[in-house]
């Protein structure tokens, strides 16, 4: 089964500016992107890898957990999920040019 565990460093400074984020200084949360069932070398199977990482964005930002008082994303969140999109789409890059080559 192909699947990548990322471990992604959460930025201290937008934990500061949020409670809503609820992760220690320096904390590192981990998650999991299965790809053994895609096929890289479609664009439809791109797609879905693209969606897979941003909901492992988000699972790990808790970017979907809700705060009383409010339905809207908070800031710290939306810089969390941002920085592990990042984080995921580099890592998963060198994969997506190998299935496009035929590798």
């Amino acid at each position: 089964m192909q699947a990548i565990t990322i471990k992604l460093a959460i930025a201290a400074s937008a934990l500061a500016l949020a409670p809503t984020v609820s992760a220690a200084e320096g904390e590192q949360r981990s998650t999991r992107v299965s790809y053994a069932d895609l096929d890289l070398a479609t664009a439809e199977g791109v797609a879905e890898l693209d969606r897979r990482i941003d909901s492992a964005a988000r699972e790990v930002c808790e970017a979907d957990r809700q705060t009383t008082g409010t339905r809207l994303e908070s800031r710290a969140a939306r810089e969390c999920v941002e920085t592990a999109r990042n984080q995921l789409d580099r890592h998963f890059a060198q994969i997506k040019r190998d299935a496009k080559l035929g590798g």
